[in-house]
């Protein structure tokens, strides 16, 4: 597949965003948590921040093995090239 590089290359940049989104939400989190103990926070308003905090977190985590899935087909894929032109 003359491809497989890029796409590849593509893979490895959305893990590495995906990662940092998880690292970010988890900073908030420990933040808001930090911030919440010396100020106090308002239950609601809370619980719905990090209702969304974790809901980003767990997209993140789902690009995650959606990349997984792309590799795996795409080394099938590879693993055809010799078979797809062996008529011509």
């Amino acid at each position: 597949m003359d491809t497989s590089s890029e796409i590849r290359s593509s893979i490895n940049n959305i893990l590495y965003y995906a990662n940092k989104v998880q690292d970010l939400t988890k900073l908030q989190m420990e933040k808001d948590a930090e911030t919440g103990l010396l100020l106090g926070i308002d239950t609601n308003v809370g619980s719905i921040r990090f209702e969304c905090i974790g809901a980003i977190r767990t997209a993140a985590e789902w690009i995650q093995v959606y990349c997984e899935n792309i590799e795996s087909n795409l080394k099938t894929a590879e693993s055809l090239d010799k078979e797809l032109f062996s008529n011509s």
